[in-house]
């Protein structure tokens, strides 16, 4: 237990030593330019070609989509239910990117959605995928790829390997129609923190101000709005003068590769399933101090055999023999002060040998104390 604390601790204080509450990135790596959001798109279709691991009699929509299917291609079928063991229907999901063109292919995702056993092998018939608009952007079709097998015989026998519901089809979409951004018509450009904060957003507007007001005259582009949003006024740095004039595309290479000072929330995240404990470097502990002790109890069941007299018709009987240890564990304290960071409070607790779970709890007690200045959060 001691050891896989050791390595808690030593995770914590990698994290936590040395660093600061703000630190300079990128600002393509914490902030996107609006306007060049993803489209997430959507499709029903059918998997063929499966190996007897397909939706049974009982997913009626399966049939039905098979029979209009074969109907649109001028195969008339009879009104008995059919019995397809081959066929799964499925979802089919991707993800359009900005400035993909018309002709582009992607990646989808294919999910069965009946109760078919597998689709491995299967092969994904020609399937329309739209966005939330209801518009078709694109269409899926080809081999998938599920990384996996699963074999089950009649004899109960049964090896699985992954998960065999899913697959994926590398570049199994193409681009049908162009979804419309309206970022390169220069209008109306701003970028978005991905964690919105005041500070950030004051310093993201500081930061590309001065870059491009050394050669413009102290000409002032960037304008935050609120804690997520920053405008870029493009027009009015183009208007400055020829000599000085970008275009808009390397205006936003320029912008989006500047870097600034990120300020970030003081925050201890735990969490108690896994024992997982990780804090930021501004969170500060007040004077406090900690006690640590406990009582274990451990029922052990020794069982014991009782053997009949001889000659006797009696049987030998089996009977638990319950035995109960109880272990006090010497009540320690440790005292911090108002300078404690996370990490040294973490060493100090590795040397009483408290472990993860001893160690979330001890936490929300400093927390409810007052002496924990950060957010605790439990996941």
């Amino acid at each position: 237990m001691g050891k896989k604390f050791t390595v808690v601790v030593t995770v914590m204080a990698l994290l936590v030593g040395g660093v600061s509450a703000q630190q300079m990135v990128r600002i393509k790596d914490v902030a996107a330019l609006t306007g060049i959001e993803d489209v997430q798109l959507f499709g029903y279709g059918l998997v063929v070609g499966l190996a007897g691991t397909g939706d049974r009699s009982q997913t009626i929509f399966t049939e039905q989509t098979v029979t209009n299917m074969l109907k649109n291609m001028g195969i008339e079928l009879p009104e008995k239910r059919l019995r397809l063991r081959n066929v799964a229907s499925v979802m089919v999901t991707g993800t359009l990117r900005p400035f993909k063109r018309r002709g582009t292919r992607f990646d989808v995702t294919v999910s069965s959605m009946g109760d078919a056993t597998s689709l491995e092998g299967g092969t994904l018939i020609l399937t329309p995928l739209q966005g939330p608009d209801g518009e078709v952007y694109a269409s899926g079709q080809g081999p998938l790829a599920t990384g996996g097998y699963d074999i089950r015989d009649r004899g109960m026998s049964y090896v699985k390997k992954n998960h065999v519901l899913v697959g994926r089809i590398p570049d199994g979409a193409i681009v049908q129609q162009e979804y419309t951004f309206n970022l390169l018509d220069g209008k109306d450009i701003s970028l978005s923190l991905s964690s919105p904060d005041f500070t950030s957003a004051l310093q993201l507007a500081e930061t590309v101000n001065n870059e491009f007001s050394k050669n413009s005259g102290g000409i002032r582009i960037a304008r935050p709005l609120d804690a997520a949003t920053v405008s870029l006024d493009y027009h009015l740095l183009s208007r400055d003068s020829v000599r000085n004039y970008i275009d808009l595309i390397t205006f936003i290479s320029r912008v989006e590769n500047l870097s600034f000072a990120v300020a970030s929330i003081a925050r201890v995240v735990v969490n108690e399933r896994t024992g997982t404990i990780v804090a930021g470097g501004d969170v500060k502990i007040s004077s406090v101090a900690v006690t640590h002790g406990g009582v274990k109890i451990e029922v052990k069941s020794v069982p014991e055999v009782i053997q009949p007299p001889p000659f006797s018709l009696g049987r030998t009987e089996v009977i638990p023999n319950p035995q109960v240890a109880v272990e006090e564990k010497e009540a320690e304290m440790v005292v911090l002060d108002g300078t404690t960071t996370v990490s040294d409070l973490s060493y100090a607790l590795n040397s009483l040998g408290v472990s993860p779970r001893d160690v979330i709890a001890i936490f929300q007690a400093i927390k409810e104390a007052g002496a924990l200045h950060a957010q605790l959060m439990l996941l």
